[in-house]
């Protein structure tokens, strides 16, 4: 397995000396000289930010390990789209490599190989948005990263673990297996972070940004095992994480902090699971998709634009239409009950007009009738 990931890095990434930053370099001393900071902070009596932070903020990587519960090598990144675009530079050569994924599904992965000129496969999902698994272990012998999102954005659905293990066997030997978890606070219970030790091919991406609510920290992780740590780490940028967001992310994985946020997500879930419902009573909604995240995903039958009546009374969704596969589809995120509760009534004066206008058009057709009737019996 370890010959196999090797297999996988360039030769220039294999070459690359991590940048050697002054944290990094470290050394012992008294007086610090070596990284051209201003020795003291301007503003004194503030907090200082006048020093560079740590190269790779260890403590953050084991609180998150601790909320974990693994010993999995695990590393703090800019958000989880860094860690995707590290992923892709660290394992693939530029207009050389691919990557595979399941469409739809998140668009950054495509985003990041594309900006790199390496080439986006696809195995899409099936239209019950599940796996096609045969076919994905068929392409990933062309591709270096398999990138599957668990629990899936935009289609809100979880992947059955029976099928992730499939996947995992079909390709050793053949790629890395990357689950992005941004939403796995939402079904926690289904996290493939235990796979990691038995399959040292699979890499599991994290983030902060969703049920933690800290979008604006931009704090997310890779987790994975220690031989494609190695050269992930040669890539990461100095300074990945500035100490004022390292103190909100550390205090944001302390016991208490992590209570209140599996607390909020259970109203969260509930709140989802009561507007989910609430959809359904809508004539011109054709589905409503089961979610495992803090979205729900609805079609709605053609000829009906739920994404322009919602922003017109100042709602902004995600209209989903440019995916082939979500024709007529809306995103629409879990806020507030209140603010749900606008969507329902918004909803609920577009199906009123839409009776009005039906009841119209049957007053028309009455009373076109009646004329017809009378004009016949005028000419007889």
């Amino acid at each position: 397995m370890t010959s196999f990931i090797d297999s996988l890095v360039p030769q220039a990434v294999k070459k690359l000396i991590p940048y050697q930053s002054a944290r990094r370099i470290g050394g012992d001393g008294r007086v610090w000289l070596n990284a051209n900071e201003l020795e003291s902070s301007l503003f004194p009596g503030e907090a200082s930010h006048n020093r560079y932070p740590d190269f790779l903020p260890q403590d953050i990587a084991k609180a998150y390990q601790a909320y974990c519960g693994t010993d999995v090598a695990t590393v703090a990144v800019r958000g989880a789209d860094e860690a995707i675009d590290l992923l892709i530079r660290t394992f693939c050569k530029p207009a050389s490599d691919n990557i595979l994924i399941c469409s739809p599904t998140y668009a950054m992965y495509e985003f990041c190989a594309d900006a790199l000129a390496i080439d986006t496969l696809d195995s899409p999902l099936q239209e019950d948005f599940s796996l096609d698994v045969a076919d994905i272990v068929n392409k990933a012998k062309l591709a270096n990263i398999v990138f599957l999102c668990s629990p899936n954005n935009p289609t809100g659905n979880v992947i059955p673990k029976s099928d992730l293990i499939q996947v995992l066997e079909g390709t050793i030997g053949k790629s890395l297996v990357v689950v992005d978890e941004a939403y796995i606070e939402f079904e926690p219970q289904t996290s493939a972070v235990s796979l990691i030790e038995r399959y040292p091919h699979l890499v599991v991406i994290r983030t902060l940004s969703k049920a933690f609510g800290l979008a604006a920290v931009r704090c997310g992780f890779i987790l994975a095992s220690q031989n494609v740590m190695q050269y992930v780490a040669k890539l990461i940028p100095p300074y990945p994480m500035p100490d004022c967001s390292s103190q909100i992310v550390l205090d944001a994985l302390s016991d208490d902090r992590v209570s209140v946020m599996e607390d909020a997500t259970q109203k969260l879930v509930e709140l989802r699971n009561w507007f989910a419902c609430e959809l359904t009573q809508f004539d011109f909604i054709e589905s409503v998709y089961p979610s495992s995240t803090n979205f729900i995903l609805l079609r709605q039958k053609p000829g009906h634009q739920v994404f322009s009546v919602l922003a017109k009374d100042g709602i902004v969704t995600r209209n989903q239409n440019h995916e082939p596969a979500l024709r007529n589809c809306v995103r629409i995120s879990i806020g507030s009950q209140e603010s749900m509760l606008e969507v329902i009534t918004s909803l609920t004066r577009y199906q009123t007009e839409l009776e009005k206008n039906q009841q119209g058009k049957q007053i028309q057709q009455s009373q076109h009738k009646e004329t017809q009737s009378q004009l016949d019996k005028d000419h007889i």
